[in-house]
């Protein structure tokens, strides 16, 4: 049943056409201190509308998006003599803090614009119950505040029964109203959480993969027993999750943070990879990886603490922290990949292009290894010296085939023997990837970000192709791509490089992964770089402050809301979002301010739990004989 707060009553005092919200409505309430505090952004209000009849009472419900306490004496725009101006604002502040409880003054007010959540409260014979919309509001009719328990009713009731769903936040006006979401659609539909520094934007996202694992494993006796697993691939640019998301790294069934290049790791942490039965170089590893992690402000005070993680992350028995190890391909394959002239190769192009067809045949099945490259460079030396390359972009094209080697080798042939326990290749992720026995999380960090994009786009390209060729859905897998920007920038003709590679790869999950069951996470602060035709994809935003009206448009734009909507999160604090979600929360296409849970209070808990954990174990150790 839905019940409304007592003595608070509004009116519908005008109506208007808006082309994202449809309509947009203005609805007056007598002002007290105690209804400023209880009519805020996010509020919910019913009013009656036209498709009312005698026996039963149809209530449009409208949300609030902007509130503003108006005197009479002042209007919105005072002028005028100054000192007239002034008296009266100063006589305007005892009616403020005289009408606590009772409005007392006609010519104070505060005036609320609303928009349409599309549903409408039906009440007949004694009993109430929410459908679409099927009438518009009346203007002059009584609007209502609805209580605790039916707003979060309302903002909840459009979720699918029997799913995993998770509650995001809470409604910032009420602390006490959950807000839901349903952790498949979420995934499948695509996700983006976009707030300018200091917004809290890397908090948020470490919430909801811990949410979203939370969702699909079985811990949690209040959700429906999940029929599938997540797995939730992370690409940390700037290396902040291994601390944001360190309680996961350690106790999720599959989970490892997968390094690409040794350059990333300490080098006292490499040293005990390659020899992990050495006590003292583990403490020097622990301390290492303790003093190099990079940790947020509010964590940076337990950075010791957080060596009871690290040292279950690199235990060789139990090992979660990877070196990643690429299968090199054969001199055929190499070059048939690496070559790729541009321009005109002069009057040598048959010759030219006949003489790499000839060694990709006839190396076809040639490993890649210490002599063969030399080999290989020993050929593109002759080809250099034989005359054929007359133009510049041919020698430019075995120039580069030739840097391409020297990469190569030091990527395949130079790497440290690390112990096994830390090694790991793409055919091994990809395999812990389909395995639908387990929720994962793996966050892939690299000290290159040109080798974490170019990573990034073969393992999407390559899961996208396994799964379509397999018909294979399950496990779901979401790959999440925070500093977005880096990724999927906007489109620049004729580039051929790994910020190319990448955006291609997101924009082939983003439209035609979920059926797949691949989806896509994207977090920024720069909206404005991202590739426009991207941005349109996600059906789930986060959005928090953002100064840069180009960087409002951009989403109001993609989401198709008027860029007012975001007067809002101008007064946010940290840790405040307006969520916007066509499928994935119970009111479709409203924006909802919620508050969402900080992500470092969760970790210094787990690193607690470790503690106590070590202390006990400790403990037992001495008491025995």
């Amino acid at each position: 049943m839905i019940s409304f707060v007592k003595a608070l009553e509004g009116t519908l005092i005008r109506m208007e056409e808006d082309p994202e919200a449809r309509y947009q409505f203005e609805i007056w309430f007598d002002y007290t201190r105690q209804a400023m505090n209880l009519i805020r952004e996010g509020a919910l209000l019913a009013v009656p509308n036209f498709a009312s009849q005698p026996h039963a009472t149809h209530r449009s419900i409208l949300e609030v998006v902007s509130i503003l306490p108006l005197h009479y004496a002042l209007g919105d725009n005072p002028q005028g003599y100054p000192g007239f101006v002034v008296e009266a604002a100063r006589s305007a502040v005892r009616d403020w803090e005289e009408q606590e409880h009772e409005p007392t003054e006609d010519v104070t007010k505060i005036r609320c614009i609303a928009i349409p959540t599309n549903l409408e409260l039906v009440e007949e014979n004694g009993e109430s119950h929410l459908q679409e919309e099927s009438n518009l509001p009346m203007i002059g009719a009584r609007a209502l505040l609805l209580d605790t328990p039916s707003t979060e009713h309302v903002l909840n009731s459009g979720l699918p029964q029997g799913v995993p769903t998770f509650t995001v936040g809470n409604l910032t006006r009420d602390p006490q109203v959950g807000v839901k979401v349903s952790a498949e659609d979420l995934l499948r539909t695509h996700f983006a959480v976009f707030g300018f520094t200091g917004a809290g934007k890397s908090n948020l996202v470490s919430t909801l993969v811990d949410r979203i694992l939370h969702a699909f494993s079985t811990e949690d006796p209040t959700q429906p027993v999940p029929q599938e697993r997540v797995k939730v691939v992370l690409f940390d640019l700037m290396g902040e999750y291994s601390v944001l998301l360190a309680d996961w790294l350690v106790k999720a069934p599959d989970a490892c943070l997968l390094v690409l290049t040794e350059e990333t790791l300490p080098e006292d942490v490499l040293q005990f990879m390659e020899q992990p039965t050495n006590r003292e170089s583990f403490s020097k590893a622990l301390t290492a990886l303790t003093q190099t992690t990079l940790y947020p402000k509010a964590l940076s005070g337990r950075r010791t603490d957080f060596w009871f993680a690290w040292r279950r992350l690199l235990n060789p028995k139990t090992a979660r922290i990877h070196l990643y190890r690429e299968k090199p391909p054969t001199l055929g394959r190499f070059v048939e990949r690496h070559w790729n002239p541009k321009g005109t190769l002069g009057k040598n192009d048959a010759r030219i292009r006949q003489a790499v067809r000839n060694w990709i045949a006839t190396e076809d099945a040639t490993p890649f290894n210490e002599e063969n490259a030399g080999r290989l460079l020993e050929w593109i030396d002759k080809m250099f010296v034989s005359g054929l390359l007359s133009t510049n972009d041919a020698r430019e094209a075995f120039q580069n085939l030739r840097d391409a080697v020297d990469d190569a080798f030091r990527r395949y042939i130079s790497p440290r023997h690390v112990y096994d326990a830390y090694q790991m290749t793409l055919g091994e992720l990809m395999s812990r990837l389909n395995d639908p026995h387990s929720c994962g999380l793996y966050v892939v960090q690299s000290h290159d970000p040109d080798h974490l994009r170019d990573f990034a786009a073969t393992l999407g390209e390559l899961m996208f192709e396994n799964r379509r060729k397999t018909g294979k859905i399950s496990p779901m897998v979401v790959f999440v791509f925070d500093e977005a920007d880096e990724f999927i920038p906007q489109r620049r003709e004729a580039a051929d490089d790994s910020y190319n590679r990448s955006r291609s790869m997101v924009m082939t999950l983003a439209r035609r992964g979920r059926k797949f069951g691949l989806g896509v996470g994207i977090a920024t602060q720069r909206v404005r770089y991202l590739d426009t035709s991207i941005m349109a994809q996600p059906h789930t935003y986060f959005v928090s402050k953002m100064p840069r009206q180009s960087d409002r448009q951009a989403i109001a734009e993609a989401f198709g809301i008027s860029e007012e909507m975001f007067g809002q999160t101008f007064k946010f604090k940290k840790g405040d979002w307006l969520l916007m979600s066509h499928d994935a929360v119970g009111l479709e296409a409203v924006p909802i301010p919620i508050h969402c849970e900080d992500a470092n209070r969760r970790v210094e808990a787990f690193l607690e739990q470790l503690k106590a954990e070590w202390q006990k174990t400790r403990e037992m150790a001495r008491a025995q004989p």
